[in-house]
């Protein structure tokens, strides 16, 4: 089996992701409940993180639907290493380059023309 555990345990974080950022935007955009600016806690809060200069208070200033989400996240990028995702960093770019069909046959043939690489 080629899928392994890591992976469908990536599928599920993947769809909790989606589906409490689905929510965390009717949550929060006022369609079900109050309406609630994400843009001046939590956007500030996820750049602090990225500039390597956290600010908790921020996170702690938004709403629980937030959280869970930024969570979840968080832990999508944990698990990322040690899933087949990690490939998106990895891929040899000699893959863009390579003929769209390769056909092998089983005896060794004499070819009338040079082999061509890429398109």
């Amino acid at each position: 089996m080629a899928t392994t555990v890591n992976d469908k345990v990536m599928y599920l974080v993947l769809v909790a992701a989606i589906v409490a950022g689905l929510g965390a935007t009717a949550l929060g955009s006022g369609v079900v409940g109050e309406a609630y600016n994400y843009r001046e806690t939590v956007s500030v809060w996820f750049r602090s993180v990225w500039v390597l200069q956290p600010r908790g208070d921020l996170m702690a200033e938004a709403p629980l639907y937030y959280q869970i989400h930024v969570l979840i996240g968080l832990a999508l990028f944990a698990l990322w290493p040690f899933t087949r995702l990690v490939h998106a960093f990895s891929a040899p770019i000699g893959y863009l380059f390579r003929p769209y069909i390769i056909y092998r046959s089983r005896e060794e043939l004499v070819l009338t023309r040079p082999r061509r690489r890429g398109w």
